[in-house]
């Protein structure tokens, strides 16, 4: 008899075992709950839109190579090579379905007819000269590829259902006439037993049911019998009398019998079982929006889109005598640098981790969420749209959170107060995929959940994960190349500062530190109203500064645009209107600027086109409407979208940095357009310090702003050559 495995499962739902086998694998499923659950997830995902193909996570994984797939399903692999494919279609739903659709496309191939219109037939055959083809060939009897020849026979000049013969079965010229015969009689008799059916329910018609008072249905009523014993007069039912009330409950006064009600259609609901382990995670609450968080940090700057506020972005009160309340189903966002903290419900501590590249070189800017109604066994719903927060209890007794990103859910559970997680959502585009204006590639998105002091568990209903009592220093992480969640694992330890760490500091840094926390404060008390955060925001991004700011010393004033720029960008929201605000970055891009205001532009669009698919295309009317060229604007979203990958650089990809490559008869970093000179230079930086987010070190800034024809940028680009020549060197990083 068969195992229980993924394979005879497999076989079990496309009906390929024996009957003795089916029947005793059915039984093996009916009595394990977990064998039903994966059955129906099984062709739930198969059955989904819009999945990726398995894409290898390292060089050593196997188990997104067709070959590997074709072997498992042909039962020839080894137990080690088996076992890891059977658990990564259990973790990931892209390599369920696809091995799941693999096995069924097999199933009918191998079992079906291969079903050839006549007339098709002879084209093929007319399409090759005599003697390689006979053109009068007839063709032969259809047969299965690994199966018996079927009944009947074939006869060529049959094309009338040629149309249907691939996909729909009916009869064909294979067909006997006692077949067909067969066929129209049964139609027939279905015909008779319909009529007659039909003729016994207008016989025995019941009567109609009483009538209901106006607004409600009467579903609870039920017909009389008809049959001659239940017309005969019957005892009624004994009447229950309610007991009745003393006079010290009622002061002496007998209430009248309420009325009987009836039963409204929208009252009767079935009994809700709750999600079960695979099954669909409910939606987030849809309710009206309520008061359901508080900030409870001061001078910060908080923003937040209300439904009736036409998509603009408006600051929340952060005064200590005059708090406003977070609405819940609205998004909310820290802009870049700040770092606010929020009570949800009472029970929650939600912070909300802002970032500039200034602070820590990370990945993160600005910080989005939106808080929804909890479920009742959840303290917390929320859904993490970018960036980083932390989730901690306000309650002894801990907290259980459920987390949706990116279309996953994850259930936190913190057992105390002192349990703190982080959880993080970013977004990139791969270097070397595919680009277009329109439709062109998706970006990556990454998410993953951290302890970051204590233990807490983490549960993927939806995926058959729960990892308890994850410790310090333990994460899980998912990305949506693989589609797999991974393992609790230990963090890096070179990763360890910028994910433990809430607030990291760099003594290096400290001066720098310092006026990254002044200048936001200042930034956030010169935003007063409600309504002025884009405005304020954007009057910071120029040169010409308001007068509180113009008499800051040279440092500050030098640093204040950079910080603007990473908030204006944070405010564009993903639409036309949004990609239309940020025509003063690109100003300052094309601009005399200092050149780490530029280079805060170029970090800021990185970021911006990477938060969905369709920023690419709502960018480019905007740079051409800058007078930018539509080839130089192709190349210069080419570079933002990410042109060389920090730590595996293509050698060709750095060779078009700093020489010229047909058809271009300049190198990036030469290019007169400034915009593109300096995108290509942020790109290089990237590959010199294998991060993703470049600091500007060791760069001659001077020389980065002149002409492009000058002794000074000559050597500049030699130098830049230099570094492309060192960097193909590098030995490459080791195989995780």
């Amino acid at each position: 008899m068969p195992r229980l495995t993924l394979r005879t499962l497999l076989a079990y739902i496309d009906d390929t075992l024996e009957p003795t086998e089916a029947r005793s694998l059915g039984k093996k499923v009916a009595a394990s709950e977990e064998a039903k659950q994966l059955v129906e997830r099984i062709k739930r995902v198969t059955r989904r839109r819009a999945l990726a193909t398995p894409v290898a996570t390292n060089p050593d994984d196997e188990t997104a190579d067709p070959n590997t797939v074709a072997a498992y399903l042909d039962n020839a692999l080894d137990s080690s090579t088996l076992k890891q494919v059977e658990e990564t279609c259990l973790e990931s739903d892209v390599h369920l379905a696809e091995v799941a659709a693999c096995h069924q496309i097999l199933t009918l191939v191998l079992t079906e007819p291969v079903r050839v219109p006549p007339n098709a037939h002879r084209r093929m055959y007319q399409l090759v000269q005599p003697p390689a083809s006979i053109h009068k060939r007839r063709p032969n009897k259809t047969l299965p590829i690994g199966g018996a020849p079927p009944s009947g026979e074939q006869i060529e000049t049959d094309s009338a259902d040629a149309a249907l013969l691939l996909g729909m079965k009916r009869y064909t010229a294979a067909t006997t006439w006692a077949a067909r015969i067969a066929l129209f009689g049964a139609a027939a008799v279905l015909v008779v037993l319909l009529t007659g059916a039909v003729l016994l329910s207008l016989r025995h018609q019941q009567a109609a049911p009483p009538e209901v008072a106006p607004g409600h249905s009467y579903v609870l009523f039920q017909p009389a019998p008809t049959t001659p014993e239940a017309s005969k007069p019957t005892e009624p039912p004994p009447l229950v009398v309610p007991k009745k009330p003393s006079d010290t409950e009622t002061g002496g006064a007998v209430p009248p019998m309420p009325p009987p009600r009836l039963v409204d259609v929208a009252e009767i609901k079935p009994a809700d079982p709750g999600p079960g382990l695979g099954d669909p995670i409910p939606p987030p609450s849809n309710d009206p929006p309520r008061e359901i968080a508080q900030i409870r940090t001061n001078r910060v700057l908080v923003v937040t889109q209300p439904r009736d506020g036409g998509g603009q972005w408006v600051r929340l009160k952060v005064k200590v005598d005059d708090l406003e309340p977070v609405m819940s189903n609205t998004p909310v966002m820290t802009l870049p640098g700040y770092k606010a903290e929020l009570l949800v419900d009472k029970k929650v501590q939600l912070r909300l981790w802002g970032n500039v590249p200034e602070q820590l070189p990370y990945r993160v800017l600005e910080s989005r969420v939106k808080i929804h109604s909890p479920p009742p066994e959840f303290d917390a719903d929320i859904t993490l749209l970018a960036g980083r927060i932390y989730l901690k209890s306000e309650k002894r007794t801990g907290a259980k959170i459920r987390l949706r990103l990116a279309g996953e859910v994850w259930d936190i559970t913190l057992p105390d107060r002192e349990a703190d997680v982080l959880v993080e959502l970013i977004s990139w585009f791969e270097p070397g995929t595919v680009y277009a204006r329109k439709d062109g590639s998706h970006p990556k998105l990454e998410g993953r959940v951290a302890v970051v002091f204590g233990t807490a568990s983490v549960a993927a209903p939806a995926r058959f994960k729960k990892f308890e009592n994850m410790m310090k220093g333990q994460q899980v992480a998912w990305d949506s190349g693989s589609g797999t969640l991974s393992d609790p694992k230990m963090i890096d330890p070179d990763q360890q500062e910028s994910l433990l760490n809430p607030n990291p500091t760099d003594p290096l840094k400290g001066e720098l530190n310092r006026n990254l926390t002044r200048l936001l404060t200042l930034v956030a008390d010169s935003i007063n109203t409600r309504e002025s955060v884009h405005a304020g925001i954007k009057n910071l991004v120029g040169p010409d500064l308001p007068d509180d700011f113009a008499r800051l010393d040279r440092e500050l004033r030098d640093l204040l645009p950079r910080l603007a720029i990473y908030a204006h960008a944070a405010l564009a929201d993903c639409n036309e209107a949004g990609a239309g605000s940020l025509t003063p970055l690109v100003d300052v891009l094309r601009s005399e600027l200092p050149w780490l205001a530029r280079q805060a532009v170029v970090t800021a669009f990185v970021n911006w086109l990477a938060r969905e698919r369709g920023n690419t295309a709502l960018l480019f009317p905007v740079l051409t409407g800058k007078m930018l060229s539509e080839n130089d604007a192709d190349w210069l979203l080419r570079l933002l979208r990410g042109f060389v990958s920090p730590t595996r650089p293509d050698p060709a990809r750095l060779d078009e940095l700093v020489d010229p490559v047909p058809p271009r008869d300049r190198p990036l970093l030469g290019d007169p357009e400034v915009a593109l000179r300096e995108a290509a230079l942020w790109n290089l930086m990237v590959v010199r310090l294998e991060s993703w987010v470049p600091l500007p070190l060791g760069v001659n800034v001077g020389a980065v702003g002149a002409k492009v024809d000058s002794e000074d940028y000559r050597k500049f680009l030699a130098a830049m050559k230099a570094d492309v020549e060192a960097i193909k060197k590098r030995q490459p990083p080791k195989k995780p």
